[in-house]
């Protein structure tokens, strides 16, 4: 059912931050958004978001936010630990909304903003970059769907007096860039995990993280439903310049994709299908614009490109991740009853 909506959506962000400030400029270049209102508890950030972006108000209390019927989408762009709560009280309050990643910090807490959303009858998008990659997107076109891959994120030494740090809000760099690499996975194996083998721990920084639970390195397999397999690693131990800080390979048993560049470079390389002589092609396709993705989902009444499905099973991945990391043992890896294929 298309909506009867035709003029442009009132939007506020919750969160300025400087992820919230990326979320303020597609806000701005999008026609169909009118921009409202800038909300963080550091009111001064607000302000300076207000006065760099315009829109009718700034404010520290996201109840305003909630209770404004001119906004309709909100995006919230907070530490990780926030946006469970904030989310379950923007969809309360009848807002559509952009949701930065992770979805949440814990499987339950997606489900919750999952069934929050249902109950609305609101749309809800999650913020994955690299869905929007050209390049991603061109191997995902090409490769269907990948048989065995490799995704990495390798970091310089990480500054520990970041909020991501922090166990209640930021959950370590697992939650902070690692989510990135479990949904990039899921997406390209098309296909729910099945089992999760994991090691690592405090590699990086042995004792010096805020609790013993958050870990900085991960070196892990994840088994899929449709017997595929991938490897995932994830450190701060550093990088090279030659595979660059973002790195994945994926097969698919023909063709082989190199997704680099910080996911900006797609390199093909195909067999010829009688000689076998190899083709490679390398390209930079641009990023597609994300927030007029979740206009037309609202317009059209259909599931945003990131819809809450792949938020949920992101956030299991990384909590099976940890568990196996932290217990030696694998894990199996079972989809929620709510989003579990009937």
């Amino acid at each position: 059912m298309t909506s009867s909506h035709d003029q442009p959506f009132g939007w506020a962000l919750i969160g300025c931050g400087s992820v919230g400030r990326s979320h303020s400029r597609w806000a701005v270049g999008t026609s169909d958004i009118d921009v409202h209102a800038f909300c963080d508890i550091n009111e001064e950030a607000a302000s300076s978001y207000y006065e760099q972006f315009e829109g009718r108000y700034y404010t520290a209390d996201a109840d305003r936010i909630f209770a404004d019927d001119s906004i309709e989408i909100v995006t919230i762009a907070t530490t990780h630990g926030t946006h469970a709560e904030l989310a379950l009280a923007a969809l309360a309050a009848g807002k559509h909304v952009y949701l930065e990643k992770p979805m949440a910090m814990t499987t339950a807490d997606c489900v919750r903003i999952y069934e929050a959303m249902q109950a609305a009858g609101k749309k809800l998008m999650i913020n994955f970059s690299i869905r929007f990659s050209g390049a991603a997107r061109a191997i995902k076109s090409r490769i269907q769907p990948a048989m065995v891959s490799h995704a990495q994120v390798m970091l310089g030494r990480e500054d520990l007096k970041r909020w991501q740090w922090l166990p209640e809000i930021g959950g370590g760099l697992i939650f902070d860039v690692g989510v990135h690499l479990a949904d990039l996975l899921c997406w390209m194996h098309d296909s729910p995990p099945v089992e999760i083998s994991a090691t690592g721990g405090q590699v990086t920084h042995p004792g010096q993280l805020a609790s013993p639970e958050i870990i900085d390195t991960v070196a892990a397999t994840i088994r899929f439903a449709n017997g595929s397999v991938a490897t995932y690693l994830m450190s701060d131990a550093g990088f090279s310049e030659k595979l660059t800080k973002w790195f994945s390979t994926f097969n698919d048993g023909q063709q082989s994709a190199v997704l680099d560049e910080h996911f900006s470079r797609a390199t093909i390389t195909t067999p010829d299908p009688v000689s076998g002589e190899l083709t490679t092609e390398s390209f930079s396709p641009p990023f597609i614009d994300r927030m007029p993705l979740l206009v037309d989902a609202i317009r059209n009444d259909t599931d945003p490109y990131v819809p809450a499905y792949p938020g949920i099973v992101a956030t299991l991945v990384l909590e099976k991740i940890i568990e196996s990391v932290h217990t030696g043992q694998p894990q199996k890896v079972e989809l929620p009853p709510q989003i579990a294929p009937k």
